[in-house]
């Protein structure tokens, strides 16, 4: 037996969503066009309809093989689309990412990432998702993003950086999401992680106390 309507269409939808955050990755549409694209194709009802959302994405197989760097001028895009992606280890991170997350959930994980100068700038896109960044102890976080019914927050380093701090920047909105700034340690999980930060508080109270002059505290 053939499909029927409904599954041809729900079939349809899938490649769809594909096919639009693949065009968001190699720039032919922007964020705020996937964005609509994404509910525009949610709500048709023929395949007709859903392909025409789609028209000028679909790209030859043989062109898809080629790998092009990313210039140095344009963020590296990673795209979710229900799904999951997790960065862990030595990847490289450019200068610019713009993350947007749609139904699901992404990991960066920058404590043994591969750096390049500078501050390392997050345009983020979160729908219906997550994404959690880690990064280890003595980073200066600058947190921007905007939360419409959402959740958008950082743990913070008790212990002074030994040297310069490294930056990360943040930008862009969560919509009925999260986005979540974790400090740790490489290799640390997250109740070390909870321990040392409670040492660290200890440590920096007992510090201030002694500081203060006799009477005073």
């Amino acid at each position: 037996m053939g499909e029927s309507p409904a599954e041809q269409l729900l079939r349809e939808k899938e490649r769809a969503r594909a096919l639009l955050v693949d065009g968001y990755a190699r720039d032919l549409i922007d964020q705020d066009v996937l964005d609509e694209r994404l509910e525009g194709v949610e709500q048709a009802r023929t395949v007709a309809e859903v392909r025409g959302l789609t028209t000028e994405l679909a790209v030859p197989e043989a062109e898809t093989v080629a790998l092009v760097p990313v210039s140095a001028g344009k963020p590296e895009k990673i795209g979710v689309l229900f799904g999951s992606v997790e960065r862990h280890g030595a990847w490289s991170v450019a200068p610019r990412t713009r993350v947007q997350v749609w139904f699901g959930s992404a990991v960066l994980d920058l404590r043994t990432a591969t750096l390049s100068d500078g501050p390392i700038e997050v345009e983020v896109a979160v729908t219906f998702g997550s994404l959690d960044v880690i990064v280890p102890p003595g980073w200066q976080i600058d947190n921007r993003c905007a939360a419409i019914l959402a959740s958008v927050e950082q743990q913070d380093s008790h212990a002074p950086p030994s040297q310069a701090p490294r930056v990360l920047r943040l930008t862009g909105r969560a919509v009925l999401g999260s986005v979540t700034v974790i400090e740790r340690l490489p290799g640390e999980g997250s109740g070390d992680a909870r321990r040392r930060r409670r040492r660290e508080r200890k440590a920096l109270a007992e510090a201030h106390a002694k500081a203060l002059p006799r009477g005073q505290d």
